[in-house]
Order: structure tokens, then C-alpha cells, then sequence
């Protein structure tokens, strides 16, 4: 009964927290001027109330057993940035107004390190050194643009006052360095997703979180540097406050969907092909754009010319580059003959597609196929003849299955067919009875016409397995078993 109940109950709490956080944020605005004890007291209330139950549902979260060790691993990461949280806000109350370094100023300058190795814990890492050193360069480039944002609101105008001392300048260099620091690991999060997909939701709160504070703290040192208050402002105290909710939902959500199996299904197509993001060439717009304000609309000629000749040259060779890594990404993944997926892809998905069907209760078929006579094709016929024929099987094959399937060359004349989220065998049954009704006709190889004939070999993953390696074999092993009774009896 605890089983059924508890998803409610979590629902319930969620539809409450969502009111209180409403409530407070409305509240802000509503309290009057920002110098004044009400405003200053539920702030600062609703920040640590809000930042107490985040430290409480993350060590809750990191200690759930139904996640897998990664994502706990990842949550215990993220434990001590949210605990930084409320020691920082009430040493802000112990310390108030006190000028760098001062305690609750120095804890807080440890939060972005702590919460960008968190956030990276999440991330899912890719493998090839390649793509490893792409993402590296992508994600720099997210930095880089950011950081000459931040240079243009928090640190230009402290360095070009002279009045500014010591005190001032530090954090207004520190601040920047380490928000670039963290929209770097944003970057690699929102380029290759987390680890589990059970994550996403919650990995994708704490990034808005970071993105509202990080903005709270821009607008702040912006207003500090222009002559502003001292004091936050009603905008900096909305975006902070917003920050630390939206950083406390993220565990609960968490465990929220740790609930809920049927959450995490997708019908995610095996056979799609990730386009590189396309997003992180336009973090330097914004740089640009400053650019041309500060530079080319004082002296438009030649600078603001050249400003604008720089962006178009530099939106062409993103433009270039983009094609390029989407290129290198479909022929890294894809059979050069057939167009079908290779053996890089098939050992991406078929992990995926397994983890998918324990979360789901459900099953993978896998069918391994070896085309009989394609030597003798070869060899009567020509290569040429016998390069057509298996790019004809690989689209017969493609006809055969959903789209949500994966067909792939592993060579010569091999195939597989993964068959995710099935229910049991009679499903990938049915699919060898279309592969075998599709195989009555004839493909043309170009001097003739071959009947084509394969050897199908079939495995049904067991639930819960989660053993790719095993899956094939058993598949590999059946395929030669039909092979084996074709010869001894031949139809």
C-alpha cells in the first residue's frame, strides 16, 4: 500500500511547495522599499527556509536506493553546495553590511566552484578523445561569450574607477571568473545531457537556478558599479530568492520521478542521429553586440564596419563548422555502403535500450542475420553486384521494422535488428515473418535480378538484463543454429 500511496503524497508535497514559493516571490515586490525591516526580514527568511529544505531533500535524494549509483554518486557532489547555501545566508544576517572579505563573502565565493562540480558529475561524458576535446571547445566557446558579458557589466566599470579599492575590485573580478566557470559546465550539461534519463528534469532545475542567481548577481554588481544602492533591489532579491526555490525543487523532483518508472519512458528513435547543438555559437552574439554599441556607433567608420564584417565572417565559419561535426557525426555512426547504422551506433543504443526496457518493465528483441549465398553473388557476379545487393537487404530490412527500430550493418554480409519495448517474443516474431514475406522478392544488382535469403537469429532480453554483450551471443548463437539446420535440410 506504501507503494501507491507514496507517489500522491509526493505530488501533494510538490503542488505545496510550488504555492509557498509563489507566495514568497510575490511577496517580495510587496513588501515595500527595499531598505526597510519587512523587506529585509522575508527575503531573507524565504531564502534560508528555502535553502534549509534544498540541503534537507538533496542528503534525502542522494540516499534514495531506486536511482543508480551514478545519479547518487552526482547528488552527493551537488551535497556541498547545497549545504554552503544556508550557512551563507545566515552568516548575510550575522554579518550584515560588512565590507570583503567577510565571512558570509568568502563561503559564497565557494558555492560556484561546489556547484559546478556537482552540476559536471551529471553530465554525460562522452567517451573518444574527439569528441571529448569538441565538447571542450563548444563549451569554452559558451564561456568565452558569457564571460564578455560579465566583463562588460561587473568587471570593466570597476577597473575604469579609480575611487574603487581593494575591497570592491576582488569580488568584482572573482564573481565573473567564476560565473564563466559555471555557464562552462551549464554548457557541457545542455550539449550532451546527463547520464540517466531520469535526470534530466532535475538536472535541468539546478541550471536554471544557477542561471537565476548567476543574473542576480550580474544585475547587482552592474547597479553597485553604476552608483546604484548598496542595498539589493527588488529585481536582485526576486532573482536570487527565485534562484534558491528553483535550486530547492531539483532533489525533490528528483525523488518525485525516482517514483515513477512510467516518467521516465520515451520513444526515442535508436536510428536518430544527434545533430551537434547549434546554440553555443550564439553565446557571442551578445559580445558582439556590446562591441558595436561601445566602439562602432562612436566611430562608425572604419570600426563600425569592420565590427559588423567580423560577426558575418565569424556567423559563416560556425556555420561552416556546424556542417562539418554534423557530417563527422553521420559518418562516424553510419555504414559508408548501406546508410544503416554501424556497430559505433548499435553500441550506443542497444545500452539505452535495455536500461530503457528495466526502467519500463518491458523488453529488447535482437535479431542477428546473415544473408546465405553472397559469395557466390561475389564471386559469379562481380563486388559491384554484390555491394547492391546488400544495400537492397539493408532497405528491405528498414521496411520491416518501425521506425522507432534500429537496423545495422556489423559487416560483410551481417545485420542486427534491435527491437526495443516489446512485450515478449511474438513481437519480434512477427517482424521475421515480414523480413522472410519481404525476401519472396527479387533485388536488382544491376546485370540481374537475386533472390535474396538470409539465416535469422533471434534473442529476447530477460527482465532486468542488462548485459548487451550476453543479448548478442544469444542471438549470434540462434542465427547459427538456423544456418546450421538450413544446410542439414534444405528448404
Amino acid at each position: 500500500m506504501e507503494t501507491t500511496k507514496r507517489p500522491g503524497w509526493d505530488t501533494l508535497g510538490l503542488m505545496v511547495l510550488l504555492v509557498l514559493g509563489i507566495i514568497a516571490l510575490a511577496a517580495i515586490p510587496l513588501s515595500g522599499a527595499s531598505d526597510s525591516l519587512v523587506f529585509v526580514t522575508i527575503t531573507g527568511f524565504s531564502q534560508l527556509v528555502f535553502a534549509t529544505l534544498a540541503l534537507g531533500f538533496a542528503v534525502r535524494t542522494a540516499r534514495l536506493k531506486t536511482l543508480t549509483p551514478r545519479v547518487r554518486r552526482a547528488w552527493l557532489l551537488m551535497l556541498p553546495s547545497y549545504a554552503l547555501w544556508p550557512v551563507t545566508i545566515v552568516l548575510y544576517g550575522i554579518f550584515p553590511g560588512q565590507e570583503f572579505p567577510s565571512p558570509p563573502d568568502v563561503l559564497r565565493l565557494l558555492i560556484p566552484p561546489a556547484t559546478l562540480i556537482g552540476i559536471l558529475s551529471f553530465a554525460r561524458i562522452p567517451a573518444a578523445p574527439a569528441e571529448r576535446a569538441k565538447l571542450r571547445l563548444d563549451a569554452g566557446l559558451v564561456g568565452v561569450g558569457s564571460a564578455m558579458v560579465l566583463w562588460y557589466l561587473m568587471v570593466s566599470p570597476a577597473l575604469a574607477d579609480s575611487s574603487v579599492g581593494w575591497r570592491e575590485l576582488v569580488p568584482s573580478v572573482i564573481h565573473p571568473l567564476t560565473g564563466a566557470a559555471l555557464l562552462f559546465g551549464i554548457g557541457v550539461v545542455l550539449m550532451r545531457g546527463p547520464q540517466a534519463a531520469a535526470s534530466r528534469r532535475p538536472l535541468l532545475a539546478i541550471v536554471a537556478a544557477t542561471l537565476l542567481i548567476l543574473t542576480g548577481d550580474a544585475v547587482r554588481a552592474y547597479t553597485l558599479n553604476s552608483g546604484g544602492p548598496v542595498i539589493p533591489t527588488v529585481l536582485q532579491s526576486s532573482l536570487w530568492t527565485g534562484g534558491v526555490f528553483v535550486l530547492m525543487l531539483a532533489p525533490y523532483v528528483q525523488a518525485w520521478y525516482a517514483r515513477r518508472p512510467e516518467a521516465s519512458r520515451s520513444g526515442t528513435d535508436l536510428r536518430a542521429t544527434p545533430r551537434p547543438p547549434r546554440w553555443p555559437y550564439l553565446t557571442v552574439l551578445p559580445g558582439y553586440a556590446l562591441l558595436l554599441i561601445t566602439v562602432g556607433i562612436r566611430d562608425p567608420f572604419p570600426a563600425g564596419g569592420l565590427i559588423v564584417g567580423a560577426l558575418i565572417v565569424s556567423t559563416l565559419a560556425f556555420a561552416r563548422q556546424m556542417v562539418s561535426a554534423q557530417e563527422s557525426r553521420r559518418l562516424a555512426v553510419t555504414d559508408g555502403l548501406t546508410g544503416l547504422a554501424n556497430r559505433v551506433q548499435l553500441y550506443e543504443a542497444l545500452p539505452r535500450a535495455l536500461a530503457r526496457a528495466g526502467r519500463n518493465g518491458t523488453r529488447v528483441g535482437v535479431l542477428i542475420i546473415d544473408m546465405n549465398g553472397f559469395k557466390q553473388v561475389n564471386d559469379t557476379l562481380g563486388h559491384q553486384a554484390g555491394d547492391q545487393l546488400l544495400i537492397g537487404f539493408g532497405e528491405l530490412l528498414r521496411r520491416c521494422v518501425l521506425g522507432s527500430d534500429l537496423v545495422a550493418r556489423l559487416g560483410g554480409d551481417e545485420f542486427t535488428v534491435v527491437l526495443p519495448d516489446i512485450s515478449d517474443e511474438v513481437q519480434a516474431q512477427a517482424v521475421i515473418r515480414r523480413i522472410r514475406a519481404a525476401m519472396a522478392e527479387p533485388i536488382d544488382v544491376g546485370p540481374t535480378m537475386v533472390q535474396p535469403n538470409a539465416s535469422i537469429g533471434m534473442a529476447i532480453s530477460a527482465p532486468g538484463e542488462l548485459a548487451m554483450d550476453e543479448l548478442l551471443h544469444r542471438a549470434d548463437l540462434a542465427m547459427y543454429e538456423t544456418k546450421n539446420s538450413r544446410n542439414a535440410v534444405r528448404p
